[in-house]
């Protein structure tokens, strides 16, 4: 059948030329890349050599380029666009939501451990965009402190960030009754409303105590967490969730990525996954997707971002599905640097020429694709989101700006924005119009201890940088742990605060 549709398309290579729908971009109909006032297999060519990095089309020409109108430009547009001239599809109708069923395309670039099949996709019932539901969850959480270095007594010291009020002056209050876990260790259990208290310090009334830790709807359990490079009096905080951990589902695949070798994406359902439900997912999306869930090879633990989900389905809350691109080894600050400009002296020559151009147009033109055809993700742009750290924190920046139509928020963890100067940030951010409506929401956070208060100033200045450029404060907020450092285990521990402002709310 292949070879029977090649033979098809080849004859009509050079022969079949006919004229565009005329309700795309500027007047040019759509498919119309070339803007020659007709569809031909020019355009598909082109669409072919923009997406092989051969050529780079502008803002006009990719609105016309994508002609499957998914709301991306890849190889679809243009097998469609040749399909359409053979006469073998129909030209695509506007509106349409219609979500074109996985092909050989891109199942051929996946070799996952188990390869997701079109009965798989979710295809709106309307012309009207179906979003993720957002459920009324209670203000009023169940807290869970496993005592897990057996404290003679636990305090949960509550208090508001904004404010500094809480409910009981320090230590707090205690906490008597518990339960025990099948470690034998005592949990203790509280009902907090997030509404009012945002902050919690665990303790026990004496000398030992924990970090300060959001608690929100995405909060449930926390532990002590020690690791042997902590060596401050206040105790780390690991998090799990209480009533749901390690319920969803997890698949690693395999893609080809564009710069010639393989690169794997991590995929997670929630337990509440539907595929066949009505109501799409939100999606969240995070370079460094080898260092987001519980892996044993990362020295500080994974970010652990499953249980900040379930935490928020054990009070009420909806899944989400998380997607997970890795970005390791040496390729790593190559593929995750964008290059806009000069780097910085002395911060290191891996990180000229960056190719996180090449990153955001895998996630956007590949993953996102491709989670939309085989799972039931929300193609709303409210309900994506794309976050990261580091380096990855840089480049989810970049690619929620260079896409904010299709990304409602960003995470940026102590984001590596120390890597360009005052010109090159002034220069970039002056394309974006700041006052349009379809900018996302911005979380900027970052610690005060050895890398963290390096990054700290950069980080403070694209936070002023964003304000006084007429960012809406509303949707820019910038959080600072004075006692965090830059790993894992802290990004673990701000998750949630993310997932509450940049998701939830």
């Amino acid at each position: 059948m292949k070879k029977f549709l090649s033979v098809i398309l080849s004859a009509f290579l050079f022969l079949s030329i006919i004229p565009a729908a005329a309700y795309s971009s500027g007047g040019f109909g759509n498919g119309d890349v070339n803007m020659d006032k007709a569809l031909s297999i020019k355009d598909a060519s082109l669409i072919q050599r923009s997406i092989a990095k051969l050529t780079d089309l502008d803002e006009t020409q990719k609105e016309l380029a994508d002609f499957n109108l998914d709301g991306f430009v890849n190889i679809k547009d243009a097998t469609k666009i040749q399909k359409v001239i053979a006469e073998i599809d129909p030209m695509p109708e506007e509106p349409t939501t219609e979500t074109q069923p996985a092909t050989a395309e891109t199942e051929a670039v996946t070799s996952g451990t188990e390869p997701a099949t079109a009965a798989e996709t979710t295809e709106p019932t309307s012309a009207e965009e179906a979003t993720a539901p957002n459920p009324e969850v209670s203000s009023k959480v169940k807290i869970y402190f496993t005592n897990n270095k057996n404290w003679s007594k636990v305090y949960f010291f509550l208090y508001n960030s904004k404010t500094g009020d809480g409910p009981a002056e320090w230590p707090g209050t205690q906490i008597k009754n518990s339960t025990s876990n099948g470690q034998g260790e005592k949990v203790f259990s509280s009902t907090v409303d997030v509404s009012k208290y945002d902050r919690i310090i665990f303790n026990d009334g004496a000398n030992n105590q924990t970090v300060n830790v959001a608690v929100n709807r995405a909060s449930s359990g926390f532990f002590i967490y020690e690791n042997s490079n902590h060596t401050q009096k206040e105790k780390l905080v690991g998090t799990y969730a209480y009533t749901g951990a390690d319920k969803g589902n997890l698949k690693e695949l395999s893609f080809d990525y564009p710069m010639g070798y393989k690169k794997k994406v991590w995929i997670w359902t929630p337990a509440d996954y539907d595929k066949n439900s009505k109501e799409p997912y939100k999606t969240v999306y995070m370079p460094d997707g080898q260092n987001i869930f519980d892996f044993n090879n990362v020295a500080w633990g994974g970010w652990e971002v499953s249980d900040a989900v379930e935490s928020y389905m054990s009070n009420g809350g909806r899944g989400m599905i998380i997607v997970g691109i890795e970005s390791t080894g040496t390729k790593r600050d190559t593929e995750l640097t964008p290059n806009l400009g000069d780097i910085q002296p002395g911060v290191g020559n891996q990180y000229k020429n960056g190719k996180g151009k090449e990153f955001s147009d895998f996630v956007v033109n590949t993953v996102m694709p491709y989670v939309r055809e085989n799972y039931n993700s929300s193609s709303a742009r409210v309900d994506n989101i794309v976050a990261g750290s580091s380096s990855g924190g840089l480049e989810a920046f970049y690619i929620g700006m260079e896409h904010h139509d299709k990304f409602s928020a960003i995470g940026a963890f102590s984001p590596a924005f120390i890597l360009f100067g005052d010109k090159v940030w002034n220069d970039y951010l002056s394309k974006f119009d700041f006052s349009s409506e379809k900018m996302p929401k911005i979380y900027l956070y970052d610690g005060k201890v050895g890398l963290e208060d390096t990054l700290y100033p950069y980080i403070e200045d694209m936070n002023t940088r964003l304000s006084d450029g007429g960012y809406d404060s509303s949707k820019l907020t910038f959080v600072v742990e004075e006692k965090a450092e830059h790993n894992e285990a802290w990004w673990r521990v701000v998750f949630p605060e993310f997932i509450e402002w940049g998701i939830i709310s």
